[in-house]
């Protein structure tokens, strides 16, 4: 359908294709590798620089600004790179990389998620009626960098009304801010869900201050074949939101949010996590 949805703004192609029916991308969709600030919320913040380190050339462990979260692979990127991954306990917290005021350079081992997609992917039509999905075009190891999830960037308040299935919230200082990708965002829109994913999300921030944005970044948590799907969890809050509207579709042995979920829950109004607890007899293991 589309030889490269991001029009240049990736450092790969992102080619749609749909073999399945005549669904099309819509036209109006605005594609954007980073967030975009449709308010002024970032504009408004105290301009002066916080976060800085003075290291020559790469940061190392008596870094200021060094977190420990990743670390090399021992595969080789494309084009030669070695990859940085994150370590799988990392994701549990915040993570800080080193920002535009730091003298460290642009190789340096702390400067991950700020870079963008390091991969090749594709987006391409669901046969099995989950809509689009995101695959990868080549294989990406444990703890890999996959991609931002892009959007406007709005008031919490203000996301109320809106649909919440391209809704991500996030942080910035003290304030919860929210991420909607419905009409505009990048790859990472395109992500289906899983109960049992290959990818995670983690927040990353990398700007000069003190109320830093917490990015939406999608890491591999296990090795992705060239070919394979892309998914994450989208969470039990947002499955209590949509689970009355559609059931997951993952087909993992460990899906909670199956045909037999919904109807549980729309008949007696249990929550879906604790179906297997509630009815055991009535569940498939």
């Amino acid at each position: 359908l589309l030889s490269d949805l991001s029009d240049g703004r990736e450092r790969y192609p992102v080619r749609v294709v749909n073999e399945v029916d005549e669904e099309e991308i819509d036209p109006e969709f605005i594609y954007s590798s980073r967030v975009i600030d449709v308010g002024g919320i970032l504009k408004r913040r105290n301009i002066t620089s916080e976060i800085f380190c003075s290291c020559s050339s790469v940061c190392g462990p008596s870094c200021t600004c060094w977190s420990g979260a990743y670390e090399l692979n021992d595969n080789e990127g494309l084009n030669g790179w070695k990859m940085k991954t994150i370590r799988p306990s990392a994701l549990s917290f915040p993570v800080a990389e080193c920002g535009d005021t730091c003298a460290c350079s642009l190789h340096c081992g702390n400067r991950v998620a700020q870079k963008g997609a390091n991969y090749p992917f594709e987006i391409f039509r669901t046969a099995d009626g989950r809509g689009w999905g995101l695959r990868s075009l080549s294989s990406i190891p444990t703890g890999a960098f996959i991609s931002e999830y892009t959007g406007e960037l709005i008031e919490d308040e203000a996301a109320n009304g809106r649909d919440d299935k391209y809704l991500f919230e996030t942080i910035m200082g003290n304030s919860k801010l929210t991420i909607d990708a419905h009409f505009a965002g990048n790859t990472a829109r395109f992500i289906n869900h899983s109960c049992d994913p290959n990818a995670k999300v983690g927040m990353v921030s990398w700007e000069p201050h003190e109320q830093q944005l917490n990015h939406v970044c999608v890491f591999a948590a296990k090795k992705i074949g060239r070919g394979e799907e892309i998914t994450i969890h989208y969470g039990h809050s947002w499955w209590l939101s949509n689970i009355a509207l559609f059931p997951c579709k993952c087909r993992a042995a460990a899906c909670k949010y199956d045909e037999i979920a919904r109807l549980k829950f729309l008949n007696r109004g249990i929550e879906p996590e604790n179906l297997r607890n509630a009815h055991p007899d009535e569940i498939p293991p």
